[in-house]
């Protein structure tokens, strides 16, 4: 696979080395608003070559580089101090200018997106590429739901490869937990409480709800960014584009009537095969948390009209 990384700083590097790490791309190109960091960052990913499962090759780039990319991740841009939502101003002109940059090289590949606030600057991407929204996926609540899965496993004394648990809505301050979707394997949590009431018993959910709310915020508060969660999280969409795995995640895709919501990017189930995303699908939710979906769907609605698209 040949992959494009739009913003090499701490988030980039990590899904450059990551996708080396995993095999799963063999050229990778960094472009950074800094090129010395990009021309950086690439001679130190390829000193690594020797160690990678399959040989990669890292180089530095331009945006028209970026034309005969399958798959172009955008990961510019810093974690503001309190919410997401504030880099909407800053993000949008340069995202707006590299994207037109990038398609008008003849970029056919798919964007696959994290910058924040991500859900909105997805739905820019979508709308300034002219893309089918198939081939423009956000990140959205995908790492969300891993540190939820993260937190109810430690809670719990099992492992998160147990968990299937969700986070809707935006990534961000209005994000949710349905935990009506909450399974243990085959069964729902409700079900497993039932089964061990003891491990329940500091079981608090809306500390947990907070908890998985505030978690992106404390790796920033001790170290700046954060890496690792989000770079096996976008591989994950990355490996399923390259190998057409057909799995389903959850991220940021634009509903088209799903829970009674339209044009707007938001987090839900997505299969995502080698076009991109093949499939949305809807869950059952209670009536209260459809109402904190259409909350939190009304705040990203909000700020979609920033952009003056």
């Amino acid at each position: 696979m040949k992959l494009g990384i739009i913003g090499a700083g701490s988030v980039g590097e990590i899904v450059a080395y990551t996708s080396a790490l995993r095999g799963i791309a063999t050229d990778v190109i960094l472009n950074d608003i800094i090129k010395e960091k990009a021309i950086s960052q690439a001679i130190d990913l390829n000193d690594g070559r020797p160690f990678y499962p399959k040989d990669v090759k890292f180089r530095a780039g331009e945006y028209e580089d970026m034309k005969d990319r399958d798959v172009v991740v955008v990961c510019t841009g810093k974690i503001p101090e309190k919410d997401r939502l504030q880099e909407l101003e800053g993000n949008k002109r340069e995202v707006a200018n590299f994207t037109k940059r990038i398609v008008n090289a003849g970029f056919k590949g798919i964007f696959v997106v994290v910058t924040n606030p991500v859900d909105i600057i997805t739905y820019e991407i979508y709308k300034v590429s002219g893309f089918d929204e198939k081939r423009v996926i956000g990140s959205g609540t995908a790492l969300d739901s891993a540190r939820l899965e993260v937190i109810i496993a430690n809670k719990l004394g099992i492992s998160p490869k147990s968990i299937n648990a969700t986070v809707l809505g935006e990534h961000g301050e209005s994000q949710f937990v349905p935990w009506s979707q909450v399974k243990i394997d085959s069964l729902t949590i409700d079900m497993y409480e039932e089964i061990h009431p003891e491990l329940f018993e500091n079981f608090n959910r809306d500390e947990i709800e907070d908890e998985t709310r505030r978690r992106g915020w404390d790796i920033f508060t001790g170290k700046g960014s954060t890496q690792y969660g989000i770079a096996n999280t976008v591989n994950n969409i990355i490996q399923a584009i390259a190998n057409d795995e057909k799995i389903v995640l959850k991220g940021s895709c634009l509903l088209s009537g799903e829970y009674g919501l339209k044009d707007l990017y938001i987090s839900t189930p997505i299969k995502i095969g080698k076009d991109g995303i093949e499939e949305k699908l809807e869950l059952s939710l209670t009536d209260k948390e459809m109402g904190r979906l259409k909350e939190t769907a009304d705040v990203i609605k909000k700020h979609i009209k920033v952009l003056d698209l």
